[in-house]
């Protein structure tokens, strides 16, 4: 296709990503997911089930984010990283409480043991668990490359980086020009901490070479889901935008390529 249709990390937030595919046409635009569909806001479950059958009725790009490989991690040891999962920074427990089918359930009062829970995740949600474990490092598409945290500054060719750092890399990513020749759109790092007016709208970094889209609608009061258009051989892109506490909006940004 001709354009892509490129969304941040949803962290749960059900309604927002419903807001920002409203937007999406399929017809001409090719849909990315950065990652990062899961922890923090209460609906993961429904989110990633989302993102799923689109994956089935679509030819959808589904990137994986540091919070895939956490719940990933939590999954295969409990008894080690529960306490840091469970933190309210990292957000798992209401991605648990997503996952367990059952309203009465309160994963603070509950009796289950965290071995216990994992168990009975990964018997009930097998097909989602198998989802996210196939998901995709990088997309490539003309001068851009879509990743969920960012690439190494050092190395020339991007698929150089070291594999943990497509997911986990900041400071060292988007405080540096990086030698690749590739535009980088990622996410990751909420754009509030790389705007200098700490607002939550898509950040370009002064090289113009990498593209922040993080709103970080699950984070904070005044954050935002973007979905970004990216049209072949077009400098300017339209930016999708809705918070919880804000509206769906729609404006264009021209980049410097």
């Amino acid at each position: 296709m001709d354009k892509v249709f490129a969304i941040g990390d949803i962290h749960g937030c059900y309604s927002l990503l419903e807001s920002i595919l409203s937007r999406w046409n399929p017809v001409e635009e090719q849909l990315v997911f950065l990652g990062d569909y899961l922890d923090r806001g209460p609906e993961s479950l429904k989110v990633l089930q989302k993102v799923m059958q689109l994956s089935q009725d679509y030819d959808v790009v589904t990137l994986s984010g540091n919070h895939e490989r956490l719940f990933l991690g939590w999954l295969e040891k409990p008894e080690e990283l529960s306490e840091y999962y469970f933190n309210p920074k990292v957000g798992g427990a209401a991605t648990v409480q997503s996952f367990i089918n059952n309203p009465a359930f309160n994963i603070a009062t509950s009796n289950y043991s965290v071995k216990e829970l994992t168990t009975k995740i990964q018997k009930e949600q097998t097909k989602v668990i198998e989802f996210i474990k196939v998901l995709r490092r990088f997309y490539l598409w003309g001068p851009f490359l879509f990743v969920h945290a960012g690439i190494s500054p050092l190395e020339e060719n991007f698929r150089d980086t070291r594999e943990e750092d497509f997911y986990w890399i900041r400071e060292e990513f988007y405080k540096n020009p990086h030698k690749a020749k590739e535009i980088v759109v990622f996410g990751h790092t909420p754009t509030v901490l790389l705007n200098e007016d700490k607002s939550s709208d898509v950040w370009l970094s002064p090289c113009q070479k990498k593209l922040g889209i993080d709103g970080g609608g699950a984070i904070f009061e005044q954050g935002q889901l973007h979905g970004v258009v990216f049209t072949k051989g077009s400098r300017e892109i339209t930016i999708h935008s809705v918070g919880l506490t804000t509206e769906l909006t729609t404006k264009t940004k021209e980049l410097t390529l």
